[in-house]
């Protein structure tokens, strides 16, 4: 990728540099948010954004641009970069601290990502994922605090896991990078309170509610041990069925019927999406480009 936008001002990759007195680097201490280009369409934008204002509001960072332009930033992005199918990440950071502890000016970074397709035999087979206990700080909030995810890396590669489900030793939350929910008796459940409101959670959750009950909740691990079946969200992912969760087997351990139709209606959800703000995006490039 050859272009980043560096606050409010696009810069080659290779130029964009921030001091390291930012609070970002030396403390944590910033939000940032992700979703996917898809045929030069940013996928669930408006969504996004919203939750990138509130994810910053909740640790009291202020994103020191409007709405109108951070989207005209990342769809600058997109042209400059000539972005088909790609990720692109903002992270607003705590700005420059002379004491690295007192919050400065935010800093604004918007970076494209390169990403790898998922094989489509994951979503006819689903994946595997482990659980761990673990609690995140602020989970309403998108931070840049995922040192337990990191940590995790290698013990995921290890045993084949696609994700990591956090629990409190009883009580289930979401994944390290993915929303979580499982299907028992015909009923669609997902946690209710103290986990990141999902973007692509929350689109897949209004399609559940046209195939099977849905219940917002809390549940517990052996709950989700004895799921009928059980899937995870993400951007990259979009809905991805989980057929096997530490050493146990999820059901039969073959993906089920409610988990595979909410699979196709997401995917078709997302691809009516795309056409959709194919044609206004071209517009909207072209007359900005004049």
């Amino acid at each position: 990728m050859e272009y980043v936008n560096l606050n409010g001002q696009l810069v080659r990759d290779a130029d964009a540099k921030i001091h390291i007195s930012d609070l970002g680097l030396r403390r944590g201490y910033g939000a940032f948010e992700f979703f996917r280009v898809l045929r030069g369409v940013p996928v669930f934008i408006e969504d996004h954004l919203d939750r990138f204002e509130n994810s910053s509001r909740a640790i009291d960072l202020e994103v020191p641009y409007s709405r109108a332009e951070l989207e005209g930033f990342v769809r600058e992005l997109i042209r400059a970069n000539n972005l088909q199918s790609a990720g692109i990440q903002l992270v607003l950071t705590g700005g420059y601290s002379e004491d690295i502890f007192t919050p400065g000016h935010p800093n604004l970074i918007i970076a494209p990502i390169a990403l790898r397709e998922y094989p489509p035999a994951l979503y006819q087979q689903g994946v595997k994922v482990i659980t761990h206990r673990h609690e995140r700080e602020i989970p309403e909030a998108k931070t840049t605090a995922y040192l337990t995810a990191v940590k995790l890396g290698p013990r995921m590669k290890a045993e084949g896991a696609a994700e990591v489900i956090y629990h409190d030793g009883k009580w289930v939350t979401e994944g390290a990078r993915s929303s979580l929910g499982f299907v028992k008796d015909g009923v669609l459940v997902t946690a209710k309170d103290g986990v990141l409101p999902g973007i692509t959670r929350i689109h897949a959750l209004r399609l559940a509610e046209q195939l099977m009950p849905v219940e917002h909740r809390a549940f517990t691990l052996d709950e989700l041990y004895a799921a009928d079946e059980v899937f995870i969200t993400s951007s990259t992912r979009g809905v991805m069925p989980v057929t096997r969760i530490d050493d146990r087997l999820v059901g039969n351990g073959q993906v089920g019927p409610k988990v595979s139709a909410l699979v196709k209606a997401f995917q078709a959800h997302v691809e009516e999406y795309v056409a959709r703000h194919a044609a206004v995006d071209s517009r909207w490039s072209i007359a900005n480009s004049q």
